[in-house]
C-alpha cells in the first residue's frame, strides 16, 4: 500500500481513475504511457464545464481507460453491482490474492467522508454523491481503505468498521457495493501498441484552444454570479486543463521527442497550474488580482499551446520511432 500515490497533483481526475492510476503506478514505472491522449480535446472540456455546467470529477478523461490499462498490461475484472452478502463472501478471495477492491458508495455514509466535506466546504446537496472506495485489505471487524481525503490529496490507509458499511447498505442498499471491480497484472506494457495509438491520436490532434478566451470572458460574470468557487466552470476548466498538462509532461519523458517539446509542455503545465490557483482565488473574491492581468495570461497560454502543438505534432511526423525501448530511453 505504501506504493499507492497520487499520480494526479491537479486533482482533476473522477475519482475511480485517480485510484486506477495510483494503484498501477505503484506496481509499474510504466504507467505514465497511459498519458499519451492527456492532451484531449479543449472542446470536450467547454462543453463539459460550460454547456453542461458540469465539474471536473464527472469529466471522462480520454486517458486512464479499460483499452489502455490493457496495453499497459493489466486487465479490469468487472463485478457490476453486488449485494451485502456477496461483497462479504467474495472480498477474502481477492484480498488474499494480492488484488485490491474497488466499489462505488455514498460518501457521505462514511465519516471520515463527511469530515473532509465539511471541512472543504461541499455544498450540502453533493454530500449524497457517490464514491469509489478502495479496499486494500479486511479482518473481521474492519475493512481497510486507501483514499486521498487529506487536504493535499494524497492517499494514506483507515481503517473504517464492517458496521459503518452494513448500516449505510442498510439505508440505501441500492447505491451500495455498484461498479464492483479489480485490477491485475498480467502482462508487460505492449510498447508497439501505444505508439500505434499515440501515432494515431496524433493524426487526429486537432485544437484552436479558444476555450482560454472563453474562460477570461466569462471571469466577472462567473464571479458576480455567486457561485461556490470549486462549482465555477472557469475553475473547472483549468484544473482540467492544467492536470491533463502535467499527466503529458510525464508521457513525454517516456517518448523520442527532443528538449524543445519537453520544454514547452514543462512550461504550459506550470502556466496552466499557476493559472489555475490564481482563477480559483479570483472566483472566490480575492482583492488585487484585476480580470484583466488574468486575462492576459490566459492569452499567453493559448499562444504557448498552439506553439507547442505545432512543434508536436511537426518533430513526430519526422521520428521514426515515438516510443523507444527502455534500454533507449532518453
Amino acid at each position: 500500500m505504501e506504493n499507492i500515490r497520487t499520480r494526479d497533483p491537479n486533482n482533476h481526475l473522477h475519482c475511480r481513475k485517480t485510484q486506477l492510476l495510483a494503484y498501477v503506478g505503484g506496481i509499474t514505472p510504466w504507467s505514465d504511457l497511459l498519458m499519451y491522449r492527456a492532451l484531449g480535446s479543449t472542446s470536450a472540456i467547454h462543453r463539459h464545464c460550460y454547456l453542461h455546467g458540469k465539474d471536473r470529477w464527472a469529466f471522462e478523461t480520454p486517458y486512464v481507460t479499460d483499452g489502455d490499462l490493457r496495453l499497459l498490461g493489466f486487465e479490469v475484472l468487472s463485478a457490476g453491482d453486488v449485494d451485502l452478502s456477496l461483497f462479504e463472501s467474495g472480498l477474502a478471495d481477492f484480498l488474499a490474492a494480492g488484488l485490491p477492491v474497488f466499489f462505488y458508495a455514498p460518501r457521505y455514509h462514511l465519516p471520515y467522508w463527511v469530515e473532509f466535506m465539511r471541512r472543504s466546504g461541499t455544498v450540502p446537496e453533493e454530500f449524497r454523491l457517490l464514491h469509489s472506495f478502495l479496499v486494500c485489505g479486511a479482518s473481521s471487524t474492519e475493512v481497510l481503505l486507501v483514499d486521498n481525503t487529506a487536504d493535499d490529496h494524497e492517499y494514506f490507509p483507515l481503517s473504517v468498521g464492517w458496521d459503518v458499511l452494513r448500516e449505510g447498505y442498510a439505508r440505501e442498499p441500492e447505491r451500495w457495493f455498484t461498479g464492483c471491480a479489480t485490477v491485475r497484472q498480467v502482462s508487460d506494457p505492449d510498447r508497439d501498441g501505444f505508439e500505434a495509438a499515440y501515432r494515431t491520436f496524433l493524426a487526429g490532434f486537432r485544437d484552436g484552444f479558444e476555450l482560454y478566451d472563453v474562460i477570461g470572458d466569462n471571469l466577472v460574470v462567473e464571479r458576480a454570479s455567486g457561485t461556490v468557487p470549486y462549482r465555477a466552470p472557469a475553475v473547472n476548466s483549468l484544473a482540467l486543463l492544467a492536470g491533463s498538462r502535467t499527466l503529458f509532461c510525464r508521457f513525454l519523458a517516456h517518448t523520442a521527442h527532443g528538449e524543445p517539446v519537453r520544454d514547452a509542455y514543462a512550461r504550459i503545465a506550470r502556466l496552466a497550474t499557476v493559472l489555475s490557483d490564481r482563477v480559483t482565488a479570483f472566483q472566490a473574491g480575492l482583492p488585487g488580482l484585476p480580470a484583466d492581468r488574468v486575462r492576459r495570461a490566459l492569452a499567453h497560454l493559448r499562444q504557448l499551446e498552439q506553439q507547442a502543438a505545432r512543434l508536436l505534432v511537426d518533430e513526430a511526423a519526422g521520428l521514426p520511432r515515438l516510443l523507444p525501448a527502455p534500454a533507449d530511453a532518453q
